[in-house]
């Protein structure tokens, strides 16, 4: 079976984890023949298992497919000149004629038994744009699946135009059951369409790349970390840094809480910390291309966000044995087990905070939920089932 795995890049993020861990599966199976094609470059390309083949689109698109911070980093001034160049292009042409015009440019890949679609496309997020386009009108396959990672409501997903894109795709694998049901509401239509397959997780290389280095000295404070994209209007972040005055003012000083990544918000929750004086609780660790001794040396794991599909730092963390603290996005229940390997708070800093002083009270709590982590295992047999019932026979 010839399958195509289309990405929009290989930069360091969930879903391209998630890409990464599924393909490890795959290639384990003599009846496929993997091939992923990918828009854009990053540094999970060194991750993708033999024998996958791996295919880069062409210039333009490569750079249309990149951060622009990205692109900056390299300093080519020719390729920068072309990516500004693209964005402009995007907004006079819209996103969906530019598309088109970069997809007729690209070499014909050929023929193939299945073509997935992994990146869920944004609509008006141009660039978010295309695996779901050019697998849909630039590929050649006898069947076609597209994945949904995100709330697909709260993502901004319209019905009018996802009932085109998604019109000639035989499965909507979405990543969680509140997904499913989310993207059913939206698309009432194309409900016998959608199904549910999980994101993969690799425990073993979780674990070794945990394992690498220890990040810092070992204190008598509780360690709290965060792991994510630092952007205020998803992921929420400036509740850390509210929670955190919270416990000041009530004199719970015995933590400090982490925060491993990059973001648009970094300099505002930076300064938002100093303006309320919490600068000796919070330690803004910045972007790390392995975060997992981060996350494997701490007490706690926040996630702050106010929607997610399912995201993969969750499932990490709890195979490192790190209870997680989350707020309560549509798929929370189908991975945190509430008052078992952790605990799903109402989506609001006031709640955040109320939980957090508990725990920090009383310690022996958070040794409770840690204690109940060391017999959960997370598995791929479900994941690898689901996936199977739409491929069709890879065994």
């Amino acid at each position: 079976m010839r399958v195509l795995i289309v990405a929009q890049n290989l930069q360091i993020g969930g879903v391209q984890t998630a890409l990464v861990n599924m393909l490890k599966e795959l290639v384990k199976q003599d009846k496929l023949e993997l091939e992923l094609f990918t828009f854009g470059d990053g540094i999970f390309i060194q991750e993708i298992p033999n024998p996958v083949r791996i295919l880069k689109g062409n210039l333009l698109l490569r750079l249309v497919a990149t951060p622009l911070s990205e692109v900056i980093k390299k300093g080519n001034l020719f390729c920068l000149f072309l990516r500004l160049i693209s964005m402009v292009g995007v907004r006079l042409l819209g996103s969906d004629k530019f598309y088109r015009m970069l997809f007729k440019r690209q070499k014909n890949l050929g023929n193939y038994d299945v073509a997935i679609s992994y990146f869920n496309d944004v609509p008006h997020n141009y660039f978010n744009q295309g695996t779901n386009l050019f697998v849909d009108k630039f590929v050649r396959a006898a069947k076609k699946i597209a994945w949904v990672h995100t709330d697909p409501l709260r993502a901004g997903f319209e019905h009018d135009v996802c009932l085109e894109i998604y019109k000639n795709f035989d499965y909507i694998a979405c990543v969680s059951k509140a997904c499913k049901t989310l993207f059913d509401e939206l698309l009432p239509e194309y409900q016998h369409k959608t199904v549910v397959v999980y994101n993969f997780f690799s425990a073993e290389d979780i674990l070794k790349k945990a394992s690498e280095f220890i990040p810092f000295e070992q204190d008598s404070r509780i360690k709290i970390i965060t792991v994510g994209r630092v952007d205020n209007a998803t992921k929420r972040m400036d509740r850390i840094v509210k929670v955190c005055k919270l416990l000041e003012e009530d004199h719970i000083n015995n933590f400090v809480w982490r925060i491993v990544g990059d973001g648009p918000d970094l300099k505002t929750n930076m300064d938002l910390a100093r303006k309320y004086n919490v600068e000796q609780r919070i330690e803004f660790i910045g972007y790390k291309e392995n975060p997992h001794p981060y996350i494997k040396n701490s007490d706690l794991f926040v996630l702050t966000s106010a929607f997610e599909g399912y995201p993969m730092v969750i499932g990490e963390s709890l195979i490192l044995k790190i209870p997680v603290i989350s707020t309560n996005y549509a798929a929370a229940e189908e991975q945190v087990v509430d008052g078992v390997n952790g605990v799903i708070v109402e989506m609001s800093t006031t709640r955040l905070y109320e939980i957090l002083k508990k725990l920090l009270v009383s310690p022996k709590d958070i040794r409770i939920l840690t204690d109940n982590l060391r017999d959960l295992d997370q598995t791929n047999d479900q994941a690898y089932l689901q996936l199977r019932d739409i491929l069709g026979d890879i065994s």
